[in-house]
């Protein structure tokens, strides 16, 4: 079975994403948060199941708007990012 991990960059952009809709609503922010880290573990049993990017990782629209990028390893999967759909890729 497939590995998934978070770059530190990943992890962050998830803090900060949760940390924001804390501000409006605190259980939203751990649904959304949960949801996110559940969708990302998912790869684990389907890890070619986003979209192939140009430069050869995979992106899913995981819970609209937000995009998980992520590359896949050999059997493991690297989450490398999440942002909201709006916002331009790094």
């Amino acid at each position: 079975m497939a590995r998934v991990a978070w770059t530190d960059e990943a992890s962050e952009q998830l803090d900060l994403i949760v940390s924001y809709i804390e501000l409006f609503d605190v259980a939203a922010a751990d649904r959304m948060g949960r949801r996110l880290l559940d969708l990302a573990a998912s790869l684990r049993d389907f890890p070619n199941r986003g979209r192939p990017v140009k430069d050869g990782t995979r992106e899913m629209v995981t819970v609209p708007p937000y995009i998980l990028r992520y590359d896949v390893v050999g059997e493991d999967v690297l989450i490398l990012g999440v942002r909201h759909g709006a916002r331009r890729p790094d």
